[in-house]
């Protein structure tokens, strides 16, 4: 008869070893002191061969099963719980084919935490839809974010076979986090001069931002080795095509340190909360879409503004135009420092 977590719970410890079956070669040995081992057991050339699985409960009776299955060369559908598939769909889907994985990894924590022991076959909608609106109370957007990689992960599942349906395949964000809104906030003249003149200890990764167009982590990962004359080459970033920024002057001025990392602060999450606690109103990414804004208004041209953010060119543009636009993109960045430089002299020659 096969096993399970309360009957393992309630077993006394035997006066001797004893080896307890389950299912598809997965025993449970039980010791005298009341330590319990998962073992995988098959018959090879007429002798028993033994692997060690873990002790409960640190590996459970259902890990326990999908190990055994695996072993046994067969993962049967009805072994996998919700855990060993995020791990499984991030570890062949997500890990191999994306450079930034921290956010995914995130949305698979949260479903092993919540669901992790359950199996597939027992997963409904309604079950799925509860958890996912519950953290939605708190943070309606990651919901959103956690809905869309779950479907993606059970859209894996049913590839492999391991059920017939995905149960969230129809559930939208409408019954999760709700509808969200696209930011399309850009900063003032005045905030622009209050970040020039902020002594705080972020400020000078921010201006940079602003200065450049970059995304927090790419900067944040530049090192004094990726600067090439004038040219920052940034290795790391989302798109994972190459991109290089021009550094002016008043870019330059914004390092923090003479070797290594550009920039001291290293963490985009404590950067974010100080943004938060100040009460400013923006972000790091509203820097971003501050600077296309503010650099298509000096009458550079759309794909100039795509290729300085490190987008792929659309339509037809995309295929046929490999063209890097390097004096363009140089002139647009001088020409947008220029234009900061005169912004806030605005606000020195306002206090005097």
């Amino acid at each position: 008869m096969p096993l399970t977590e309360t009957a393992i719970r309630r077993m006394s410890p035997p006066e001797r070893e004893k080896l307890i079956g389950d299912e598809r070669g997965l025993y449970l040995r039980i010791y005298p002191s009341g330590r319990r081992t998962w073992l995988f057991r098959t018959r090879v050339g007429g002798s028993w061969k033994t692997r060690n699985l873990g002790d409960w409960p640190t590996v459970t009776l259902a890990e326990a099963r999908v190990k055994a299955s695996k072993l046994a060369g067969k993962l049967l559908p009805e072994a996998m719980t919700f855990g060993v598939l995020l791990d499984e769909w991030y570890n062949r889907r997500i890990e191999p084919e994306y450079r930034a994985t921290k956010n995914i990894a995130v949305y698979v924590r949260r479903g092993k935490d919540l669901a992790g022991h359950q199996r597939l076959s027992q997963l409904t909608t309604a079950r799925l839809v509860g958890l996912l609106t519950e953290y939605a109370e708190a943070s309606p957007v990651a919901a959103n974010r956690c809905l869309a990689n779950w479907r993606l992960a059970l859209d894996y599942a049913v590839e492999c076979g391991y059920i017939e349906h995905n149960p969230l395949a129809r559930t939208t964000s409408r019954v999760v986090g709700g509808k969200e809104a696209p930011r399309d906030r850009t900063l003032l003249d005045d905030e622009i001069r209050t970040l020039w003149a902020d002594t705080h200890a972020h400020a000078p990764l921010l201006r940079f931002l602003l200065l450049t167009g970059l995304r927090i982590s790419e900067a944040q990962s530049a090192r004094q080795e990726h600067i090439d004359g004038d040219r920052l080459h940034i290795r790391k970033n989302k798109s994972d095509r190459p991109h290089w920024v021009q550094l002016t002057p008043a870019a330059r001025e914004q390092f923090q340190s003479d070797g290594g990392y550009l920039f001291e602060q290293r963490s985009p999450t404590a950067v974010q909360a100080r943004l938060k606690r100040a009460g400013v109103g923006w972000t790091p990414h509203d820097l971003r879409r501050t600077f296309a804004t503010r650099v298509a208004a000096l009458n550079v041209a759309p794909h100039v503004v795509e290729k300085l953010l490190n987008h792929s060119l659309g339509g037809v543009l995309a295929i046929y135009n490999r063209h890097d636009y390097a004096e363009e993109r140089t002139e647009a960045t001088t020409r947008w420092a220029a234009e900061l430089a005169r912004l806030t002299r605005e606000s020195l020659f306002d206090l005097c």
